[in-house]
């Protein structure tokens, strides 16, 4: 983590996680929790300072970063994140104008075109709920999925599945499962059978990918179990090429953005909300 302008009540408390090793850059290990707690304590207390986060992550890239008050932007190119340098009028030698030129338009709806899922097939809308952020220590504890295709769902699966521990208040909180109800689930090596027949031979779309996905080939593969997933199509990096005019890219924003009912935090509500959104942006 880098940063300039930084206040020293901000500085002391960044040093009781992460080394500072020159002035304004900080490193150190810690967990997804922690992490987001720190990023989040930064954007609340840096003021008019800039930062940016670079950390480990199970994607394509193998990293994400995060940014707070720079000019530096945050672009996505085809699944890819990329950073936009600012560059002034007077090294252009004209104004800026905002937007894409009309080649860049031309080839984006052509890339558009190839990429949007055929229609007239049928689709899997998979979402999961877990008891934490960390890939190596969480676990999945309920699983849904739903069969549709662009007019109608045609069926709807979910499991709540077993554990061994106590759940953390906040997912509770937030998810509205109580430790009673994952009692009365089934065994996770059971579930991932069941999903695994309603997964093969179709085409899966979930909502950021590198996070659902990355758990459940965990368990797929420690239970000794096929990973059933081909082609899989991420929601996230769809929305964040094709709506522009939006704060943030969370689900339940995107389904405010396109007037899209979104019920509470459930994974099979989650995979209804998806279906429906997904559909709205198959159609830009």
């Amino acid at each position: 983590m880098t940063m300039n302008s930084c206040p020293p009540k901000l500085r002391g408390d960044l040093t009781k996680w992460l080394f500072e090793i020159h002035t304004g850059v900080y490193v150190g290990q810690v967990n997804a929790k922690v992490r987001e707690m720190l990023w989040s304590r930064v954007c609340q207390n840096i003021k008019d300072g800039q930062a940016v986060m670079v950390y480990s992550f199970a994607n394509e890239q193998h990293l994400e970063f995060r940014t707070h008050n720079t000019a530096w932007k945050i672009r996505d190119f085809d699944g890819i994140k990329l950073m936009m340098r600012p560059q002034s009028a007077e090294q252009t030698g004209e104004a800026l104008q905002k937007g894409f030129s009309d080649a860049s338009k031309r080839l984006i709806a052509g890339r558009r075109r190839k990429k949007t899922v055929n229609t007239g097939c049928e689709w899997v809308f998979l979402d999961i709920e877990t008891d934490g952020l960390d890939f190596e220590k969480s676990k999945v504890i309920e699983i849904a999925a739903i069969v549709a295709d662009e007019t109608k769902i045609k069926s709807s699966w979910s499991t709540l599945v077993k554990q061994d521990q106590a759940l953390p208040a906040k997912i509770a909180e937030l998810t509205h499962i109580t430790d009673e109800m994952l009692d009365s689930g089934v065994e996770i090596r059971c579930a991932l059978k069941q999903l695994s027949d309603i997964v093969k031979g179709r085409v899966v779309i979930c909502f950021n990918k590198s996070f659902d996905i990355t758990f459940l080939e965990r368990e797929f593969r420690k239970n000794h179990l096929e990973i059933p997933f081909g082609k899989v199509i991420d929601a996230l990096v769809l929305a964040r090429k094709r709506v522009a005019d939006i704060d943030n890219y969370k689900l339940g924003s995107l389904a405010e953005y396109f007037a899209v009912p979104c019920k509470q935090h459930r994974a099979l509500s989650d995979c209804e909300t998806l279906y429906r959104v997904f559909l709205k942006l198959n159609e830009i």
